[in-house]
């Protein structure tokens, strides 16, 4: 299997639970002032914000159709901690890598099929479950 690039694949943002991605105090210092905007608190503990099924730092990059962290410079130590390729990476991509281009697709109809020039969104080949 290749495995795309981090920045263009995005995989392992999406999640439909809450509490996916913790953030700790020297991430939520790393981000500044937009951790403001990303994160949300579940009693004591913070977590990025998971809008449409994937974190709120996920963008689309209207020019290739893929998503990219917006924050991937000052990105959550847990997001640092998945490497590319990594037992976690190859996991994320087998359970969940058509998540990201259904995104793509739901994206696309809205804009009235304006956004992107189609690709697999750098998710990888084949179809696992979504």
């Amino acid at each position: 299997m290749v495995v795309p690039e981090c920045t263009a694949c995005g995989t392992c943002c999406f999640s439909t639970l809450p509490e996916y991605i913790r953030v700790f105090g020297c991430d939520h210092d790393r981000m500044d002032d937009r951790a403001r905007e990303l994160t949300h608190f579940v009693g004591n503990r913070c977590y990025m914000r998971i809008e449409g099924g994937r974190c709120a730092a996920l963008t689309l990059d209207p020019e290739r159709g893929r998503f990219l962290c917006s924050i991937y410079e000052v990105r959550p130590d847990c997001c640092r901690a998945l490497e590319r390729g990594s037992g976690g990476c190859l996991g994320e991509l087998h359970e969940k890598r058509e998540r990201p281009l259904i995104a793509l697709d739901a994206l696309r109809r809205r804009a009235g099929g304006d956004v992107g020039s189609g690709g697999d969104g750098g998710a990888g080949q084949g179809g696992g479950p979504a």
